[in-house]
C-alpha cells in the first residue's frame, strides 16, 4: 500500500516537472535580473532542460552583466524554431545541437558554431529492474521519443557499441516525450527508455534500473553548441568575445562545488523546481552536468564530422558539405590564448 501510494505520488510529481519542461509554447523571454543599460544580446535556447539551464543560470548569477554584455534569453520549442528565428536576424547566438544547424546551411544559411557545450550525448538508458546488463536488451523493446530524434541516434549508437543490431536485435519504439516514455515502460509496453538527467533518479524510484549512462561511452557528438550567425560575429566581435566570457565563467560554477547551491538554485527557478521537495533532482543536475560541461568549450570536430554523416544520411545534397566549415575557434582560441580559459577554471 505504501509502496503504491508511494508511486502515485512520484507519477504525479513526474507530470508536473516534465509538463513544466516540455510542454513550451510559443517563444518566451526569460526574465532573470533587470538588464543593463545599452543593446541587448538576444540568446536562444531549444527548450528547457537541465542542460539548457546554463545559461539562465549565467544570467542569474550576473555573469553577463559582469563581462559587460546585456542579453536576453528566450526559449523555443525545438531547434526548428530557434533556427527560423536566427535566419530571421532576430536571433544572432543560439545553443542547439549540430544537425538543425547543418541543415539551414545547405539552404544557404551562413550559421557557424564557435562553443561547444555539451559535446557528447547527455542521456541514460534505463530498464526494468531484471535487465541487468545491455547484454540483456536482446530481444527487447526501447522507446524513443521519435525516429531520427538525438534521442533515436543515441540509443543506435549506443547499442551498436554494446554489439546489438538496432532494429533487430533490439526493437526501437517511437514513443513521445519523457512522460510518455515512462507510463509506456511502467505498462509493460516498452523494457526500456532513454532519459535526461536528473529523470534518472525518477527511474530510480519507480523501481527501474539506470542501465547506462551514455556520456561515459566515449561518443562524441554536438549535443549543445553555441550558434552564431556569421555576420554577427564578424561585425561585432567583442560583443560575441565578452558574451562567451560571462557563458564559460558560468560553466566553471558548475565545476566547484562551493557554488552549488548558487547553480542548483537558480536551476530550480529555471525548472520551476522546490529547492527543498526537488533537493535530489537538483544535487544530480548539478553533479552531471558539471562533470559533462567542459572546460576547454571547443566545438567538438568529431562529434560534428558524425553530425554531418547522420544528415548525409536523409539528405544526399549534403554530400559536399564539410563540417570543419561550420566550426570558428577564432573566440576561444582568443581566450586561451589570454589566459581567460586558466583563470576561470584554475585546473578543473
Amino acid at each position: 500500500m505504501k509502496r503504491a501510494l508511494f508511486r502515485r505520488k512520484w507519477s504525479a510529481a513526474i507530470g508536473g516537472l516534465i509538463s513544466a519542461i516540455v510542454l513550451m509554447s510559443a517563444p518566451t523571454p526569460l526574465r532573470g535580473q533587470t538588464l543593463r543599460s545599452g543593446p541587448t544580446l538576444r540568446f536562444g535556447v531549444a527548450g528547457i532542460s537541465g542542460s539548457n539551464s546554463h545559461p539562465f543560470v549565467s544570467k542569474q548569477l550576473g555573469l553577463f552583466n559582469k563581462h559587460n554584455v546585456d542579453v536576453e534569453l528566450v526559449a523555443f520549442q525545438g531547434g526548428t524554431q530557434l533556427v527560423q528565428a536566427m535566419l530571421s536576424g532576430e536571433m544572432p547566438l543560439g545553443l542547439i545541437d549540430g544537425p538543425p544547424i547543418l541543415a539551414a546551411n545547405l539552404g544557404g544559411a551562413n550559421l557557424v558554431f564557435i562553443a561547444g557545450n555539451v559535446n557528447t550525448f547527455p542521456y541514460n538508458i534505463v530498464s526494468k529492474s531484471e535487465i541487468r546488463s545491455a547484454q540483456e536488451l536482446k530481444g527487447k523493446k526501447i522507446g524513443i521519443s521519435r525516429f531520427g530524434s538525438a534521442s533515436d541516434t543515441s540509443t543506435r549508437l549506443t547499442l551498436e557499441r554494446e554489439q546489438l543490431r538496432p532494429d533487430k536485435d533490439v526493437t526501437i519504439l517511437q514513443i513521445g516525450g519523457q512522460s510518455e516514455r515512462f507510463a509506456a515502460l511502467r505498462a509493460g509496453a516498452i523494457d526500456a527508455t532513454i532519459v535526461s538527467p536528473p529523470f534518472n533518479l525518477v527511474a530510480r524510484r519507480l523501481g527501474f534500473r539506470d542501465l547506462i549512462d551514455i556520456s561515459e561511452t566515449g561518443i562524441a557528438y554536438p549535443h549543445l553548441h553555441v550558434a552564431a550567425r556569421r555576420d554577427f560575429i564578424e561585425r561585432y566581435p567583442e560583443q560575441a568575445s565578452r558574451f562567451l566570457k560571462g557563458f564559460i565563467e558560468g560553466t566553471s560554477y558548475w565545476k566547484d562545488s562551493a557554488k552549488k547551491e548558487l547553480i542548483t538554485g537558480a536551476v530550480a527557478r529555471f525548472l520551476k523546481l522546490d529547492r527543498d521537495k526537488d533537493r535530489e533532482q537538483l544535487d544530480e543536475t548539478f553533479r552531471y552536468y558539471g562533470k559533462i560541461f567542459p572546460s576547454r568549450p571547443y566545438p567538438s570536430a568529431d562529434g560534428m564530422e558524425y553530425a554531418l554523416e547522420v544528415l548525409k544520411k536523409s539528405r544526399p545534397d549534403a554530400k559536399n558539405l564539410r563540417a570543419r566549415d561550420y566550426i570558428s575557434n577564432r573566440f576561444i582560441d582568443e581566450l586561451d590564448k589570454e589566459g581567460f580559459l586558466a583563470q576561470v577554471f584554475r585546473g578543473q
